[in-house]
């Protein structure tokens, strides 16, 4: 077996809310008797180099609900290079038995490219974590339009989170008059332009503050410590950092170390770095957790199998807002319910299949932190 591929048996969930689909393409009525077989094409590393967990996350909680719902889930890993990515897909596009399923993400802007692989197929697609952008949209549609074959899209409210970071940042702040610095990923990652989004939005409705300089970044901590540093030495009066994701928040945490500068640090993630450093007085906050969109998607997907089209209940296009706000508080009660007991969550409570309810799909994190 390749080490970029990783073979799951499992089961998922997803949802929430979107645009109507035009013409929904109806699910099967009677799902064959064989376990519907799910590839994901993920665009990261299967283990941490340096740019955060999250890929391996979103595959580690994605299996975890496959197995919830008796999904066959099989992860491709692309390393972080689009055009292996493209590979992948066109290596899975002709294979001699193909997926029931394939789940997508727009890296580096290549989902059309992917989506065009499986035209003519009889593979279902769903994109998620990183939406077409609108000029992506207008050349080949939305969802069930041109492309049949692709039943659905669902992201995070990326806009929502950081906003809710900042609040909690300024919170922390005080009366202070914030000096922010803003450290996200690169230009063509939609998620990457939508969380700078969200922090633009709140200091705007916040009136108060300014953003000094917003870098872009490769997701990674060393460049971050080293584009702080430079950014703390031009601005000596910032006051908050933020970073599109945990990593970059780490590395501009060392850089505010090392200055001995008495800057507050949020980042995006939540992931168990994280969490330690915020126990510890080092981050300020974090806001997460993202990866739980692919496990979401195992829901809709089960739900779609089982003849219960996600799209009358949330529209076919999704974007979720459950993201939480990590602080010292809640630290230790967020790391011990999300990921000292992920083996235990019960990614059912989300399924319209197995617990019947009318309505849109509720995605919320509140289940699987309930303390018990």
């Amino acid at each position: 077996m390749d080490r970029r591929t990783a073979l799951f048996a499992g089961a998922g969930l997803l949802g929430a809310a979107g645009r109507a689909a035009p013409q929904p393409v109806p699910p099967p009525v009677t799902p064959p008797a064989t376990p519907p077989r799910v590839v994901f094409l993920n665009p990261g590393e299967p283990v941490e180099r340096g740019k955060g967990p999250h890929w391996h996350m979103a595959a580690r909680f994605m299996a975890a609900s496959a197995q919830t719902f008796g999904l066959q889930l099989e992860v491709l890993y692309a390393e972080r290079d689009h055009l292996l990515m493209l590979r992948q897909a066109e290596s899975v596009a002709q294979r001699s038995v193909l997926p029931d399923y394939l789940v997508i993400v727009n890296e580096k802007l290549a989902a059309p490219q992917m989506l065009r692989l499986f035209e003519r197929t009889t593979v279902k697609v769903l994109l998620i974590h990183n939406d077409l952008t609108a000029e992506q949209r207008r050349e080949i549609g939305n969802e069930r339009e041109q492309m049949r074959h692709w039943i659905g899209t669902v992201t995070t409210d990326e806009a929502r989170a950081e906003y809710r970071l900042m609040e909690e940042l300024y919170r922390q702040l005080g009366d202070r008059e914030p000096q922010v610095i803003g450290i996200t990923g690169d230009r063509a990652t939609p998620v990457s332009m939508e969380r700078a989004q969200g922090v633009s939005d709140f200091v705007a409705h916040a009136k108060r503050g300014q953003i000094l300089q917003l870098a872009f970044g490769d997701w990674g901590d060393v460049d971050a410590e080293s584009k702080a540093k430079v950014l703390l030495s031009r601005y000596p009066q910032t006051n908050i950092i933020w970073a599109a994701n945990d990593s970059m928040a780490l590395g501009a945490m060392r850089a505010v170390k090392a200055r001995g500068a008495p800057v507050l640090v949020g980042g995006t993630g939540a992931w168990p770095s994280a969490l330690a450093s915020i126990a510890e007085g080092g981050l300020a906050a974090s806001v997460g957790s993202h990866f739980f969109i692919a496990a979401w998607a195992m829901v809709l997907l089960h739900d779609y199998h089982h003849g219960l089209d996600f799209a009358a209940h949330g529209g076919p296009s999704m974007k979720l807002d459950y993201m939480q706000v990590v602080n010292r508080d809640t630290a230790a009660h967020y790391d011990q319910a999300v990921y000292k007991r992920d083996g235990a969550l019960d990614f059912s409570v989300y399924s319209k299949v197995r617990r019947p309810r009318a309505g849109r799909y509720e995605f919320t994190l509140a289940p699987l932190l309930r303390k018990t």
